[in-house]
C-alpha cells in the first residue's frame, strides 16, 4: 500500500513538471521569434521611392586657358551644377538626403554638413541656396525658390563652386571642367564635359540609394 500511495505521487508531479517544461520553451521560443521578427523589420527599411529627372547647367568661361585654374571676371556667376526634378513619387527633405558624385576614383559627397565655399561663383539673386541649422550655406540650391521639403515638380541643384578650360595647356587631361572645393574638403572635385560620371542620392536614414545613375555633360 505504502509502494501504491507513493507511486501515485509520482504520476501526480509529472504532469506539473511537464507543463512548466512547455512553458519555458514557449517562452524562449516567442523571445526567439519577436528578435527575429524586428531584426527583419529593421532590415527592410526603404528609401522614399521617386523619380528624379536630370540635368545640368554648364556655362564654362575662362580667360586663360593655357592654365588649370578658373580665370574669368569676378562678376562671372553663372550658377552652374547638376540639376533633379522630382518628377513622381514621394517628398523628401533635402535635410535627410546625401548627394554623392563619383568620378573614376574620386567621390565627394553632398549634405547639410557640406559648406559652401565663400568664392563660389554663385548668384543668390537668382537661386536660393539653403542653409543649414547653424546658418552655414550648403551646396543644395533651388532655382524656383521654396525650402528644403521636395515635392513632386520641385527641383534642387547642387551648385558648382566653379569652372575652367585649359584646353590650351600642357597638363595630361585637358578639357572644360565644373569644379567643387567644399570649406570641408582639402581637395577639388572635378567633371568634365563630354566625360561621364556617377551619381546617387542617398536616403540617409536606410542608408540606401533613392536613384542613381550616370550623366555627362556636353
Amino acid at each position: 500500500m505504502i509502494e501504491k500511495a507513493y507511486n501515485g505521487g509520482d504520476d501526480a508531479v509529472s504532469p506539473v513538471v511537464g507543463v512548466m517544461l512547455m512553458l519555458v520553451v514557449t517562452i524562449i521560443i516567442a523571445a526567439m521569434v519577436s528578435a527575429f521578427s524586428g531584426t527583419v523589420v529593421q532590415d527592410q527599411t526603404l528609401a522614399p521611392q521617386v523619380t528624379l529627372s536630370v540635368s545640368y547647367a554648364s556655362s564654362i568661361t575662362d580667360t586663360n586657358r593655357a592654365n588649370s585654374i578658373p580665370d574669368h571676371p569676378a562678376a562671372f556667376k553663372p550658377n552652374n551644377g547638376i540639376k533633379f526634378t522630382l518628377s513622381g513619387g514621394e517628398s523628401f527633405s533635402l535635410k535627410d538626403v546625401t548627394v554623392q558624385l563619383k568620378n573614376g576614383d574620386s567621390v565627394m559627397n553632398f549634405d547639410m554638413n557640406t559648406h559652401l565655399n565663400a568664392t563660389a561663383a554663385v548668384d543668390t539673386e537668382k537661386i536660393t541656396i539653403v542653409a543649414n541649422s547653424e546658418g552655414n550655406n550648403t551646396y543644395f540650391g533651388l532655382p524656383g525658390g521654396g525650402d528644403e521639403l521636395i515635392t513632386v515638380g520641385d527641383s534642387f541643384m547642387i551648385v558648382a563652386d566653379n569652372c575652367y578650360d585649359n584646353t590650351l595647356s600642357a597638363d595630361s587631361v585637358k578639357g572644360r571642367f565644373l569644379t567643387w572645393s567644399p570649406k570641408s574638403s582639402t581637395g577639388t572635385f572635378r567633371v568634365q564635359v563630354d566625360v561621364p560620371f556617377e551619381y546617387a542620392i542617398i536616403d540617409q536614414l536606410s542608408g540606401k540609394p533613392m536613384q542613381r545613375g550616370t550623366i555627362i555633360i556636353r
